[in-house]
């Protein structure tokens, strides 16, 4: 019984901490036909740095460590050093990374934000 105890802690702390741990890798990718500039991205302990990314470009960014969050907000714009556009992004939590997963936040053709876990 204590085991059992134990172990639903566990799985609430886990779920209520973030989605799981994962190894830190954030990929940042656009897909539009347009460049744009991510200013800042909020939810992660470590705020990954992004900058510009040109039309079909990406970029990483390691954060070491870190707790996959239910959300991020983007702060990002189509001028330079700009922030005048706001996202919010859902991260799917059904689906737990792995220990050396990346997790991917992608600008679409369809000028939308999206997530998904790279194996």
């Amino acid at each position: 019984m204590k085991l059992i105890t134990i172990l639903c802690s566990t799985i609430t702390a886990t779920i209520l901490s973030g989605c799981g741990t994962f190894s830190g890798k954030v990929g940042f990718e656009n897909k539009c036909d347009r460049d744009i500039w991510v200013a800042h991205v909020e939810g992660f302990g470590n705020e990954p740095s992004v900058g510009a990314l040109g039309s079909g470009l990406g970029k990483r960014a390691n954060i070491s460590d870190a707790n996959i969050p239910h959300e991020v907000v983007i702060h990002w714009s189509y001028k330079n050093n700009c922030s005048d556009r706001t996202s919010k992004l859902l991260i799917d939590n059904t689906k737990m990374p792995g220990k050396d997963d990346e997790l991917v936040i992608r600008f679409t053709n369809d000028r939308k934000w999206e997530a998904s876990i790279m194996r």
